[in-house]
């Protein structure tokens, strides 16, 4: 009888040892924002408030699907192929480690408004999901203004650390 409560016990631990265990990668998005945030803005300062939104929105259509890594030290080759998101399955182990907002509760009230969806005018800070290649790790932080933008690609390593990052400008040009 003891011996079945023993058994039970420790069958009940094995099973949930993934429980107590952490995800299997860094929150790469909040990484890249607080370097953006602490280091970025230092040398590129915006000049009005730019609002970032807490919840990070990947079915949104400002999602970008390629990496803009000109600037890099180290490019891509043929950066279209052979990108891919980071897969849901291997970023997050059971449902409690899904992260979908951004830690902002230390940001700078007088850079930053924090908005909870995609509206209001413009500066906007988008944080996109992260794009992988081999095991190069990149996250874009996309600053959009009404007909221009910037986006800064950070590459980063598994465990997270910062490798390189730069600085890519774009404009839009509409047509009537």
């Amino acid at each position: 009888m003891n011996n079945r409560i023993l058994y039970t016990i420790i069958f009940f631990l094995i099973i949930n040892v993934n429980c107590f265990s952490q995800s299997e990668y860094p929150f790469y998005e909040q990484l890249a924002f607080n370097f953006y945030k602490d280091t970025i803005l230092e040398i590129y300062p915006v000049e009005r408030k730019i609002i970032v939104f807490k919840s990070l929105n990947y079915d949104s259509g400002e999602e970008i699907y390629y990496v803009p890594s000109d600037c890099l030290k180290t490019k891509l080759p043929n950066y279209g192929k052979n990108i891919e998101k980071l897969e849901y399955s291997k970023y997050w182990r059971r449902f409690e480690d899904m992260r979908l907002e951004l830690d902002l509760t230390n940001v700078d009230k007088k850079k930053f408004k924090i908005r909870k969806f995609n509206r209001g005018n413009f500066p906007k800070l988008f944080v996109h999901y992260p794009k992988v290649y081999e095991n190069r790790i990149f996250v874009i932080v996309h600053e959009k203004y009404q007909n221009s933008g910037k986006y800064y690609t950070v590459e980063l390593n598994k465990t997270g650390e910062i490798i390189d990052w730069c600085q890519s400008k774009y404009e839009t040009v509409t047509l009537h």
